[in-house]
């Protein structure tokens, strides 16, 4: 049972007693950092065009981030690179033999413990007509077996434009979502039964309605503890309320996310970025007139704020990402365009945003499709992985000095998954809060790092607070962040360990 009494009660007050604090971290360098290509230097290179999806995971348990990316390219028969971080900045390719089948042509790719273990497994879906997703099971050493057809993840008919891990019922078990991009299929629901294998549950959860859906992002909108279901659609888009019991509400026009507007679009990512303890929402479109920012009431509803913002991207969109890349305490927006160079928009308070792309050297011009931030060198601040049609990057996170905190978040395998999918984090400072939610994917066909990373200016101490997806929470008080510094957060004995 979910102890909505801490949720409900405690995080809410939490919020209200800071809602007037401005958002951020006192004391933050306001120096901007740059990203430098180190594509080459990684032993990454250029792995191909027509990329689509890539992940950042830790699937070794060595403590170092790996990263998997696919490609879509026909005329190539090595499509899919799972690159093992050596710790030295240095990676390897190590696909072959691993049991990942290295022809397949991915567009998505997401990493969950499925079977908790205490090992990640993949899924993927493939750009092959009517084909289901692929799953693959960690076997540990860097072998993979899958268990696609065993677990009964066989549903044909839907060509799988973005697979994600997210416990949508609470049981602390991942299940499966498929959002398919041909017409004349619904998005697929596989619900985890605890012993291996899946059920298909999409009709009787109320989603069973067919659209060429590109992407879907899950997150917490009404913060009630359960997910709450966004589809990217080349129609109108949707927006499913998560009632708890099993079944989704369709709110798409009661919540303000429906209209002309939000047509055609490929991808949505959610985070909170103006530090006001609700997710907010970016809509990145194709060919309507502009990108959307849709700021959380808190009530239900979303307000579209894209032009005040400064976050009007028009560019024929693909990509967005939420994320802290100054570490300043406020998360900016990454994305990405077809036919224009990507935009960094660094959040300058006030729900005010300003495009910094070109000053820090990320405005690539290779027709970025995925992006999936991460800190690959441990170094504090966020990385990240580009790939597209015309080729990829490895872009390092040069830095500054603000504090960081990043935590590794162990689930109990037993009433929460032990990736941690779905949990919540707060960090409070002298300032207000942050709040990040662990997530199974998001944007066009990608996940950043499971880890959750909060840049912290100047201060030297935070409190914690970390609410599971069972509705239990720990408390972690005068946590020492001086000079930045990683932990390990177990739910089992709320233990914080020292990474």
């Amino acid at each position: 049972m979910r102890n909505y009494l801490f949720i409900g009660l405690f995080s809410s007050f939490l919020v209200a007693f800071f809602a007037s604090c401005p958002g951020g971290s006192g004391g933050s360098d306001e120096v901007v950092p740059s990203f430098s290509d180190v594509t080459s230097a990684s032993g990454i290179g250029n792995v191909g065009r027509l990329g689509q999806s890539a992940s950042w995971v830790d699937f070794d348990g060595d403590g170092w981030l790996d990263l998997i990316t696919g490609n879509t390219d026909i005329g190539t028969s090595k499509n899919v690179f799972l690159f093992r971080n050596n710790g030295n900045g240095i990676f390897s390719d190590v696909v072959a033999g691993s049991g990942i089948e290295e022809s397949r042509r991915l567009r998505s790719v997401s990493w969950g413990d499925f079977d908790n273990d205490g090992l990640p497994d993949l899924a993927a879906g493939t750009i092959a007509s009517g084909a289901p997703p692929l799953l693959y099971k960690n076997l540990g050493e860097g072998f993979f077996l899958e268990v696609s057809s065993d677990a009964g993840i066989t549903r044909e008919g839907g060509t799988a434009g973005h697979v994600l891990w997210v416990d949508y019922d609470g049981d602390g078990l991942l299940d499966l979502f498929q959002a398919n991009i041909n017409s004349n299929a619904p998005s697929f629901l596989y619900r985890n039964r605890g012993d291996g294998t899946f059920e298909d549950v999409s009709d009787d959860a109320g989603l069973g309605v067919s659209d060429v859906t590109n992407s879907a992002v899950w997150f917490d909108a009404n913060n009630d503890g359960f997910p709450d279901l966004f589809l990217a659609n080349e129609g109108e888009n949707r927006f499913y309320v998560n009632r708890g019991d099993g079944t989704f509400l369709d709110r798409t026009v009661q919540s303000g996310l429906g209209g002309d507007l939000l047509w055609d679009s490929v991808s949505a990512c959610a985070g909170d970025f103006n530090n006001d303890g609700f997710l907010d929402l970016y809509v990145v479109n194709i060919s309507s007139p502009r990108n959307a920012l849709y700021r959380n009431n808190g009530d239900g509803t979303f307000t579209d704020i894209t032009l005040s913002a400064g976050v009007w991207d028009v560019g024929d969109g693909r990509t967005c990402a939420w994320v802290d890349f100054d570490g300043d305490g406020l998360l900016d927006l990454f994305t990405t365009n077809h036919t224009s160079p990507s935009r960094l928009f660094r959040n300058l308070g006030d729900e005010e945003f300003e495009d910094v792309a070109v000053d820090t050297g990320i405005d690539l011009p290779i027709d970025v499709f995925s992006a999936t931030w991460g800190d690959f060198n441990r170094d504090g601040f966020m990385d990240v992985f580009l790939t597209g049609h015309l080729g990829s990057a490895l872009m390092q996170n040069d830095g500054g000095i603000n504090n960081f905190l990043i935590l590794w978040l162990v689930g109990n395998g037993v009433s929460t998954n032990t990736s941690a999918i779905g949990t919540r984090v707060w960090v409070f400072d002298t300032e207000g809060f942050q709040v990040r939610e662990v997530s199974g994917g998001r944007g066009c066909c990608e996940q950043d790092m499971l880890p959750v990373h909060f840049g912290l200016g100047g201060e030297r101490e935070v409190d914690v607070v970390v609410d599971w997806t069972d509705g239990s929470s720990c408390v972690f008080n005068s946590v020492n962040v001086q000079g930045g510094r990683m932990f390990f957060v177990f739910q089992d004995g709320c233990r914080l360990e020292v990474f």
